[in-house]
């Protein structure tokens, strides 16, 4: 069952509460009704929903219009298995990047996917700290005996470092950066800690949510227990265009050295298969994002020469 895609009733996903709100599903209704679904759902073993939300919810909304005689089925609808944070984790990466289909997930909604995967990871995450253990413990041995240079060794597997590092890779989020995140939602959610501190953490998530402050103002506001960092100033896409003169100029300079940019990376040829995913899903993430953000500026140019 695991990685294989099957048809499953749409009644029988579960359903955590990530998302607050789903967007505009009249496109993708039509789309799934027309051609059907072009990427499954991502669930676990359990049947615990892990990307595709949008997806199930246009299914729900098109099972109850089928008109009679119809030979669609929209009760049901095609999804694939995962039960390893790390499939999770490429197939998130994979759904992140059909703008068509996905709304990406606000960093607040990131930390209750987390959440909801922490606890669907455990069992697993137990076994990379026990086996953490062991291996430190051999190390010692062995350095001890004289058959290792003493030395720290990578701490892959222990607790939310790793599981924060392979889910934050499909939201093109650091280690760092999803730890002060995570940290931020922990303090948030947690009934022991006082009411003003909790609403102080709320806020900061807000402010991340919003796009007033960075993550990393965030974090350090609520460690000093300072106010919310003020707003910044966002940069926001002009309504009209830049004079031509200055168009012209910006494309003369910046052509060329994304050229070469691209020349250089494509010398590289296919990763190296000594490279691991952790290290090339970061790259990867990052990689599809500029090239959404060129097909935007592609099109516009597109409609502008059509025009």
């Amino acid at each position: 069952m695991k990685g294989q895609e099957m048809t499953i009733h749409i009644e029988t996903v579960r359903t955590p509460q990530v998302r607050d709100e789903y967007g505009e599903l009249s496109g993708l209704s039509d789309s799934i009704e027309a051609d059907g679904l072009r990427h499954p759902i991502t669930l676990w073993a359990d049947g615990t929903l892990i990307s595709g939300a949008r997806r199930l919810r246009a299914h729900f909304l098109l099972s109850g219009r089928v008109q009679p005689g119809k030979r669609k089925d929209f009760r049901h609808i095609p999804a694939v298995f995962v039960d390893t944070i790390e499939d999770a984790a490429k197939r998130l990466l994979n759904d992140n990047g059909d703008d068509t289909a996905a709304i990406p997930l606000k960093p607040s909604q990131m930390c209750k996917l987390w959440a909801v995967m922490r606890v669907l990871d455990e069992p697993a995450a137990v076994r990379r700290v026990n086996e953490a253990r062991r291996r430190g413990v051999e190390l010692r041995r062995q350095t001890l005996t004289g058959k290792r240079t003493p030395g720290r060794s990578a701490a892959q597997g222990r607790g939310d470092d790793y599981f924060l590092a392979v889910l934050g890779e499909p939201f093109g989020m650091s280690e760092a950066t999803a730890s002060r995140l995570w940290a931020i939602h922990k303090v948030a959610t947690n009934p022991v800690l006082p009411d003003e501190r909790r609403s102080h953490a709320a806020s900061c998530l807000a402010a991340i949510d919003n796009g007033d402050s960075s993550i990393y103002a965030n974090y350090a506001a609520l460690l000093s227990n300072r106010s919310t960092p003020v707003s910044r100033v966002r940069v926001v896409a002009p309504i009209e265009s830049a004079p031509a003169p200055r168009q012209r100029a910006a494309w003369e300079r910046s052509l060329p050295q994304l050229e070469g940019l691209i020349a250089g990376l494509s010398e590289l040829g296919p990763p190296n298969s000594e490279l691991s995913w952790d290290q090339v899903g970061p790259v990867h993430a990052r990689l599809k994002k500029i090239r959404r953000d060129m097909e935007k500026i592609i099109n516009n140019m597109k409609e502008t020469a059509q025009s």
